[in-house]
């Protein structure tokens, strides 16, 4: 075989390879943006009698913070939530949501903590930390993951500018 015909044939064995990965690419990121979605718009309920779930607030909008046992970067995001919740309007407030019938992580007492397992599966979404916006009727908002303490100070941080250019 010539040196020509062997560098094109591996050439374009690596140029299949890269198609196929950057196929697989764009795959799993439109499967992480479809995830990011998951939840919203679903009311959350614990059981088929109830009218109003754990998570909502009457005449306000409840940040919930769902956390499990498993999850290393969880402490960094209730921190954040911690400095947070002092600085947050009436209307707002912060909950964890978690799966961990023992979890004892000391918190503000503005910070509501809800270990309910019914509860924590209904808030459906396939990632850990994540943030959930639920209105006082129970349905969900907004979701997003949280990979920081950072990223949940932003995200608070800029729903609360949004909320006071909305009330101007």
């Amino acid at each position: 075989m010539e040196p020509l015909t062997a560098a094109v044939i591996i050439l374009a064995i690596l140029v299949l390879l890269l198609f196929a990965a950057c196929a697989g690419l764009y795959r799993r990121v439109r499967e992480l943006e479809l995830a990011t979605y998951s939840g919203v718009g679903v009311r959350l309920a614990t059981g088929p009698d109830t009218q109003a779930n754990a998570l909502a607030v009457p005449g306000g909008t409840t940040m919930v913070i769902k956390v499990n046992r498993r999850c290393p970067i969880c402490d960094d995001v209730l921190q954040a939530a911690a400095r947070l919740a002092i600085t947050l309007p009436r209307d707002l407030s912060f909950a964890v949501l978690s799966d961990d019938p023992a979890f004892d992580k000391q918190l503000p007492e503005s910070i509501r903590v809800i270990k309910d397992p019914a509860v924590w599966r209904a808030a459906g979404v396939p990632y850990t930390p994540a943030l959930l916006v639920v209105d006082e009727n129970g349905v969900v908002g907004f979701t997003s993951p949280v990979g920081s303490g950072e990223a949940l100070t932003e995200i608070v941080e800029r729903a609360v500018a949004t909320r006071k250019e909305k009330q101007l």
